[in-house]
């Protein structure tokens, strides 16, 4: 006599689900990339991220795998693993006093990678800026379900922005052409502020081109830092290019 097995479906996971997943995989690695002050903070707001990208995401499409913990978590690794490279090379300095009084802009900031994961680990003041009206709207009701009263969302066009030597960090992730993003930061970052451009391994930023961009916005100093990431069954190799904002020319000078 046969007897036909029954593929029983797997419940799916709830967003609190997912969200508890992706702290539990986060949780033993933070301490040592040396960015987060406080670590259980950190580790309840990156929860309630997940969670809230879990629920929204099928719906707007913020990234593939919305309901897959490690999808989420190599997000968050790929946006807090260059900002521990800046700072434990003196690109960047954190200083958990005066943290709160540094602005930080975000570009294109979508699902809130790198964004809104900086603003967990960080006590700046944190813009992000999104073109996309409902992408714009998930990023604020995630700022608010993180509990972050430094987060400001600007549902704009990067290029429409009128920013004037207020920042100290401009990040962008996933940037095809960097030129525009040069002249914005060159725009944006008081001297001595970094770019941060996040990116896969086979972009190039030290051809001519790009080189001469980045020197007409004043950037100088460029540096590239590559590291593996583990996405799935995949080991990633990303890298983040950072550049300074020099010294302000006078205008006799220029």
């Amino acid at each position: 006599m046969k007897h036909s097995a029954r593929k029983t479906k797997r419940k799916a996971a709830s967003p609190d689900e997912i969200g508890a997943e992706v702290r539990a995989q986060l949780a033993p690695a933070i301490s040592a990339l040396g960015v987060t002050s406080k670590n259980s903070e950190f580790l309840d707001r990156i929860e309630r991220m997940a969670a809230t990208l879990a629920l929204w995401g099928p719906k707007i499409n913020l990234t593939a795998h919305p309901s897959d913990p490690d999808e989420i978590v190599f997000h968050v690794f790929d946006s807090i693993i260059p900002v521990s490279i800046a700072v434990s090379s003196k690109i960047l300095r954190l200083n958990a006093r005066l943290d709160r009084e540094r602005r930080f802009l975000d570009i294109g900031s979508g699902a809130g990678f790198p964004g809104l994961v900086i603003a967990a680990a960080i006590n700046a003041q944190v813009t992000l800026v999104e073109a996309r009206r409902k992408r714009a709207t998930f990023l604020s009701e995630a700022a608010i379900e993180m509990g972050l009263g430094n987060v400001r969302v600007q549902c704009a066009r990067a290029e429409s922005l009128d920013v004037r030597d207020g920042f100290d960090l401009v990040t962008a992730r996933a940037v095809g052409n960097p030129r525009g993003i040069f002249e914005l930061a060159g725009r944006a970052l008081h001297p001595g502020g970094v770019l941060m451009l996040y990116a896969s391994a086979e972009q190039k930023f030290d051809d001519i081109e790009n080189a001469g961009a980045a020197a007409s916005a004043g950037l100088v100093d460029p540096s590239v830092a590559g590291y593996d990431l583990r996405h799935g069954r995949q080991m990633m190799n990303r890298v983040v290019a950072t550049w300074c904002r020099g010294q302000r020319l006078h205008p006799s000078q220029e």
